[in-house]
């Protein structure tokens, strides 16, 4: 670049200098203002949030409080006490039918698939 040119463009760069950076500073400020204002709205929704699933817990305890007593109340209203004592240990529930345990060798149908 010649000297020429570079005088040439000392006013340009410092008329745009001047005028621009107030510019530049403005939108900095407006972007950084707006940028605050998603953050809080941000924040308030998920207190907003944060309070109705709370509610909705609190919500579901007293349901689940009234469901019991009501229960309790039934039964007793009704004469059917649960018994203290636990329930009678039933093991044939828990082994499979004789015709399936005899037909196969030892290996279920979802043993002989693999994915």
């Amino acid at each position: 670049m010649s000297s020429e040119m570079i005088q040439a463009l000392i006013p340009i760069v410092s008329v745009l200098a001047v005028f621009g950076f107030p510019v530049a500073i403005v939108f900095v400020l407006k972007y950084f203002k707006l940028k605050e204002r998603e953050l809080a709205i941000e924040v308030e929704s998920r207190e907003r949030s944060q309070k109705q699933q709370l509610a909705i817990e609190q919500r579901v305890e007293r349901l689940e409080g009234v469901l019991l007593s009501l229960d309790h109340d039934v039964r007793a209203r009704l004469g059917i006490e649960q018994s203290a004592a636990p329930l009678p240990s039933r093991p044939e529930l828990l082994e499979a039918p004789p015709e399936a345990q005899a037909g196969e060798g030892g290996a279920g149908p979802a043993r002989g698939k693999v994915r």
